[in-house]
């Protein structure tokens, strides 16, 4: 009790000094949900403050060694690289960033488990389906509140604080597509502005975006982010069919006028050429995507493709982690062209400019 008690001191102290220092159009799937992991070595079968004490002792140990963290480079890697709280699914080399559900259970376990590896977090506190935070087919504001209020506590707080301040924790995602009609066609900046000073009410450092298919700067223009932080666009052939350059422009400008850090993704399961003609086989591609008709990008376009967008982002995201895609040599090949391109760029923040 002594030490933790001594400990928790420190971690205050060394948390003061730290701060002053200081997806895609409905064609394409979010993430799947899933069920909140157990804490290993805390799992559920403690009681809650049990569980809080062991986690303000690691808060504790992880604050006092997060002045020695150090993050280079435009962080970058797949959604749902995490296989479990504290274990990675990949490597994980040449990925150095993953964004995934986040519980209030285990947040803690995974940002200390993440600055050992030195992987960078992209959060997502109200992760899930969408159905979720709906009523009578709408998005349900008090719904959404519901689950942020979750993370709440002390703990959590000084938690959060230190993995922003030592670089460990890029951003947190508020919502996904909200351009798209499964939100019940509710959704509106002033909104999504609205989400983003509740969470920063809870965590003052902590940036907050959003995550858009590939046409989502064009989602009501008439209408200004002035709270959000960040929106990640998420690029596909359809799009634009192959003119990633011109896609990127169109994004960077939108981001400038709407006062917003840009960050960018591919989706690497769904984003290749479309199969339209005959049987779909996505024949030449890098394989049949999630989706009829859709096909996986290749190898030469995660290449291609993430070397002209990563350099212009505050860091970059793939839909999303697939065993058999990262198995292939070529496309472990390109990521780490992409990889050795993006640790060699200025670490940027995701904050509002």
């Amino acid at each position: 009790m002594i030490r933790a008690l001594t400990l928790a001191r420190a971690a205050g102290g060394l948390l003061a000094m730290l701060a002053a220092a200081s997806c895609n159009s409905t064609d394409s799937p979010s993430a799947p949900a899933e069920t909140p992991p157990a804490v290993s070595g805390t799992d559920s079968s403690m009681s809650a403050d049990t569980v809080m004490s062991a986690d303000t002792v690691a808060v504790a140990d992880s604050l006092a060694q997060s002045a020695a963290v150090l993050y280079t480079g435009i962080p970058y890697g797949p959604h749902a690289l995490w296989a479990t709280v504290t274990t990675l699914k990949w490597g994980p080399g040449p990925f150095t960033l993953s964004q995934d559900n986040t519980f209030a259970n285990s947040i803690v376990a995974r940002i200390n488990a993440a600055r050992q590896k030195r992987q960078r977090l992209v959060l997502s506190m109200t992760g899930g389906l969408a159905s979720e935070y709906k009523t009578d087919g709408k998005f349900d504001l008090a719904k959404w509140k519901t689950r942020m209020n979750t993370f709440k506590t002390v703990t959590i707080k000084n938690a959060v604080a230190a993995g922003v301040a030592d670089g460990t924790i890029v951003g947190n995602k508020l919502i996904d597509e909200p351009e798209t009609p499964k939100w019940g066609g509710v959704m509106t900046k002033p909104l999504i502005d609205q989400m983003a000073t509740y969470v920063k009410n809870i965590f003052p450092t902590l940036p907050v975006g959003v995550n858009m298919g590939a046409p989502g700067y064009t989602w009501r223009t008439w209408e200004r982010f002035k709270v959000v932080d960040y929106v990640l666009m998420q690029y596909q052939w359809s799009n634009n069919q192959g003119n990633i350059g011109s896609w990127r422009d169109k994004v960077l400008a939108w981001s400038r006028a709407e006062g917003v850090t840009p960050f960018f993704s591919l989706n690497l399961l769904d984003g290749g050429v479309v199969d339209n003609v005959g049987t779909w086989d996505c024949a030449g591609t890098g394989g049949k995507g999630t989706l009829v008709r859709r096909c996986r990008m290749t190898a030469d376009q995660v290449r291609t493709w993430g070397r002209a967008v990563g350099p212009y982002g505050c860091a970059m995201l793939m839909w999303q982690y697939d065993d058999a895609f990262m198995a292939k040599s070529a496309n472990q090949y390109a990521f780490r062209d992409v990889g050795s391109l993006l640790a060699s760029k200025p670490r940027r923040s995701c904050r509002r400019p």
